[in-house]
């Protein structure tokens, strides 16, 4: 669900698992600060990027640690702290998927996340709770391999960095691991990625399938980019890109008649004012974005505006 779940709980579920004219290409509005992504396959069309250090410092975690940090993960993370590799070692974590295939891969950067010692200590706490090893490790050419009982692998590229592959991928990363292939970021969704701000809390960039769109207002979309900043507050910046300068400037001018028409709803439904008055909605080359951003007492009065409603 956020960033702390989705990796570790990727790491988790990954060994436990049962078996008009052409417009210019889209505008990159963000310089890439992220040094991940290197190990996420080309045929990835989703990846998701968490800066886990601003997550678990944020107020908005704090505000919901309670709710967030139960059942599966609760266990998960007491096991991971037993282990030191706590929140606090946590760096960030990339995730690439095909939902059509569940494939998927996941970086997980983390201070001594690939020692020998971490991982057995991981390894035997899981094997006590699951009554079964969760992975094999040998040495492969090299390179520290974790293999699982379901066929997904790990892949220990250095101390501080653990590379997880579900089986469909795990021949692939393997190349991207010994520098051979294309990795996500160079391919079909580098677009898509240059639009997102990698370098703020949470970012997702992904393809936009004609399926999924077609009938929709967002019809003859191409792909989807989107950050969110919780440093102060919560800060969301998303992008669609189309096929042509044209229809971007075309779905700009409908959201933003749409979102007129919304303005006093959302005012009568308890959203402050200043958020409200924060949006801003344009069209950049051949995409079109949208920003809005809430302050930390904003988010209260939205939550204590939820909890009424409820």
């Amino acid at each position: 669900m956020l960033a702390t779940r989705l990796g570790l709980a990727v790491f988790v579920v990954g060994c436990t698992k049962a078996d008009a004219p052409a417009g210019p290409a889209p505008e990159t509005i963000f310089e890439s600060t992220s040094v991940a992504g290197k190990f996420i396959p080309e045929a990835a069309t989703l990846v998701v990027g968490v800066d886990v250090g601003g997550l678990v410092t944020s107020s908005v975690y704090a505000a919901n640690r309670a709710m967030i940090e139960t059942g599966e993960l609760e266990r998960v993370l007491g096991d991971a702290t037993a282990c030191g590799l706590g929140t606090e070692k946590w760096k960030g974590i990339t995730l690439g998927t095909d939902p059509t295939t569940r494939a998927f891969t996941a970086e997980l950067h983390a201070d001594g996340i690939g020692t020998d010692a971490n991982l057995s200590c991981v390894h035997d706490k899981m094997t006590a709770r699951e009554g079964k090893a969760p992975w094999t490790a040998e040495e492969i050419n090299g390179k520290r391999v974790l293999t699982m009982p379901d066929g997904g692998v790990g892949y220990v590229v250095h101390s501080d960095l653990l590379v997880v592959a579900s089986k469909e991928w795990a021949g692939t990363v393997r190349e991207l691991v010994d520098d051979k292939g294309t990795s996500a970021f160079d391919g079909a969704l580098k677009a898509a990625i240059g639009r997102a701000d990698t370098g703020k809390t949470m970012w997702v960039a992904g393809r936009l399938p004609a399926e999924m769109v077609k009938g929709s207002p967002a019809e003859g979309a191409t792909d989807v980019a989107a950050s969110i900043e919780l440093a102060s507050g919560v800060a969301l910046t998303a992008s669609i890109a189309f096929g042509n300068v044209i229809e971007a400037s075309k779905h700009k001018d409908a959201l933003q008649q749409q979102f007129e028409q919304l303005k006093a709803l959302t005012a009568n439904m308890g959203v402050p004012q200043a958020v409200i008055d924060s949006v801003k909605i344009e069209a950049r080359g051949v995409a079109v974005t949208v920003a809005v951003k809430a302050s930390d007492d904003d988010m209260r009065k939205l939550q204590e505006s939820l909890s009424k409603a409820m």
